[in-house]
């Protein structure tokens, strides 16, 4: 039987050890009962909301399912393997002194690096920003400098050692599962551009010597108003220009963080064993709210009984 089950100690427990005990078991059972509503959450999205295609999506909340591609340019290298990926997190972490206290992070860092998901009829950028990532691999293992040497195999078991390693990566060509907020980029509005316009001319401030180089006409030193309406028609022809470019070019779709706060997943598993994950998750936090509030309630009510005076009762 559990420890804080027994009547003896509930009882005769110092007061301060009880109180102690029945308020991290408050907090166990609401931290549970948050975890399985959002776990459960999680779940109703991910069976409800249906797949789209690439082509044919809707703007807004969809599912998505393809490969993972990496975007023309520079290649994504992950930052303690040098492994050619999509997407990457990892952490340094040292053993505390007291090797009960377990580990103390000294780096970490997650990416934030653009990416595609490709499937049958098109391919869709990815920005992974707040994304709740469940990627395809898991490397950890340990060393003896605060940066890891040699191979990784051979620290993976190394006894002792004071600095573990954990690296975590989406690789190109991997499945991918995306739940996220879908929207289309295509050529920008009027206020855009007048906003575009304005913005060019506070940069081209900050440096005085070359605005009055470029548009002092009369050379005096200062930039009357007519020289400066003169630069701002430049301003806006350079922006139209860019605009022009711009507009020839195909619109952009891109998936990323919802604004309505509805989460954001990318998944190298399955629709299906996502769901199991959270279905999991659910009731294993349901089973602990049980447990946990059973234990508390149990604990406090006899605590209660045991130090409530006997009432006698009189004969009428």
């Amino acid at each position: 039987m559990i420890w804080f089950w027994n009547s003896r100690w509930i009882v005769g427990a110092d007061p301060q050890n009880f109180w102690f005990i029945a308020i991290f078991l408050i907090a166990v059972t609401m931290a549970a009962f948050i975890g399985m509503f959002l776990f459960w959450k999680r779940l109703q999205l991910i069976e409800n909301t249906p797949r789209s295609l690439i082509r044919s999506a809707a703007q807004g909340y969809v599912e998505l399912q393809g490969l993972c591609k990496l975007m023309p340019g520079e290649p994504i290298m992950s930052p303690l393997t040098s492994t050619r990926c999509v997407w990457w997190s990892y952490s340094i972490e040292e053993r505390s002194g007291n090797r009960r206290q377990g580990w103390t992070t000294l780096q970490q860092g997650i990416s934030d690096n653009v990416f595609f998901i490709m499937d049958d009829s098109g391919h869709c950028a990815i920005d992974p920003e707040h994304a709740q990532v469940y990627p395809s691999s898991r490397q950890v293992w340990y060393g003896d400098t605060p940066e890891p040497l040699g191979s990784l195999a051979a620290g993976r078991f190394q006894l002792g050692a004071n600095y573990k390693y954990t690296e975590s990566c989406l690789y190109e060509n991997d499945p991918l599962y995306a739940l996220g907020y879908f929207h289309t980029q295509g050529p920008v509005s009027v206020g855009d551009i007048n906003e575009e316009v304005r913005q060019l001319l506070v940069e081209w401030k900050r440096d005085q010597a070359a605005l009055k180089q470029r548009f002092d006409a009369n050379h005096d030193g200062e930039v009357d108003q007519a020289e400066w309406d003169s630069a701002r028609a430049e301003a806006r022809r350079e922006v139209l220009a860019s605009e022009r470019e711009a507009m020839t070019r195909p619109p952009v779709s891109l998936l990323s963080r919802p604004p309505d706060g509805r989460p954001f997943i990318l998944s190298n598993q399955s629709q299906k064993n996502l769901a199991t994950r959270f279905r999991l998750y659910a009731f294993g936090c349901l089973l602990l709210f049980f447990v946990a509030g059973a234990s508390v309630a149990h604990m406090i009510t006899l605590r209660l009984a045991s130090s409530s005076p006997s009432v006698p009762i009189r004969a009428p």
